[in-house]
């Protein structure tokens, strides 16, 4: 498998892990308990800018994905390298944000752990690529 076809692969298993983070969050409905957030936490990040938030985290690999399967100039190269560390970056800071809250919810931390391990890999094999000639 080329470098290019392993970008497009671990970009697909981020997102994936992104979505399936944000659905791990709303399962408890389904069994009857209350997954609102406090006054507190509405007033540091109002509904509409989470939305907005959620999409760029949704809309970013997606539109990612599909200009690696047309695009391997250098500066897309560069430009992927770059999105792929930012998302590592941020999916850290995530992992210790959840590591952070009482009581810790494993089941996301085990899926945020694994998002971390292949934007790593993501990391590693973008970078593969951005020096192929």
């Amino acid at each position: 498998m080329t470098n290019k076809m392993k970008v497009v692969t671990l970009w697909v298993i981020f997102l994936f892990g992104m979505i399936l983070h944000s659905l791990l969050g709303i399962f408890p409905l389904f069994w009857g308990e209350s997954i609102s957030m406090s006054q507190e936490q509405i007033a540091k990040n109002p509904m509409q800018s989470s939305l907005y938030m959620m999409l760029f985290f949704f809309l970013i690999p997606m539109i990612i994905i599909v200009l690696t399967s047309f695009l391997e100039t250098k500066w897309y190269r560069i430009t992927n390298f770059v999105f792929s560390l930012l998302f590592s970056l941020m999916n850290v800071f995530h992992l210790f944000e959840h590591l952070g809250e009482s009581p810790v919810d494993l089941h996301q931390i085990v899926l945020l752990t694994f998002v971390l391990i292949s934007g790593i890999m993501l990391n590693i094999v973008s970078f593969k690529w951005l020096k192929e000639r």
